[in-house]
């Protein structure tokens, strides 16, 4: 029981941390935030030549830019955030056999309030836009990390359940 706990208060910890640095990354000039986006874009492109030669997505680097910030900057940022937050409500005692719709509903009205935030500081910084196709994807990064914990945990319950029932 002792040990749950503490991986409790590690997972939100974590998502605590992620979820503050989504909000620092939203507060940054748009200079910065690109110069960010493309510095990783560089080294995602120089990978795959290095890997690949012949690859095309060096002869477009504003599309992989594109691609890789809305993947990597949206999407999987969020995810993460999604993932340890679903860990953090998971691993609560009992979460799981008496309160799944309350985990489902709280932790992802936090996962869209977070996506939603992060863009509207977006519309208040000099050279960011915030969208809503990027809360849309976003959300959508967290809700699949979410949910992936949610069932996993939820299977192992009824998988544990149907265990005790047949003894």
């Amino acid at each position: 029981m002792k040990s749950k706990r503490t991986l409790v208060y590690i997972f939100f910890a974590i998502t605590i941390i992620i979820d503050v640095l989504i909000i620092v990354e939203s507060c940054y000039s748009g200079t910065k935030s690109g110069s960010q986006s493309k510095g990783v874009t560089q080294a995602i492109i120089d990978f795959i030549t290095l890997i690949d030669p012949t690859n095309c997505v060096k002869d477009n680097p504003e599309t992989a830019h594109a691609v890789i910030r809305k993947l990597i900057g949206h999407f999987l940022f969020f995810g993460v955030s999604g993932l340890f937050n679903g860990l953090s409500f998971c691993f609560i005692d009992g979460a799981i056999e008496n309160k799944k719709k309350d985990i489902l509903a709280v932790g992802l009205g936090f996962g869209f309030s977070i996506a939603a935030i992060s863009e509207f500081i977006q519309l208040l910084i000099p050279g960011r836009a915030g969208m809503f196709v990027d809360v849309l994807i976003d959300f959508a990064g967290f809700l699949l990390f979410y949910l992936i914990v949610f069932f996993i945990f939820f299977g192992q319950y009824h998988h544990k359940k149907k265990i005790k029932e047949a003894k």
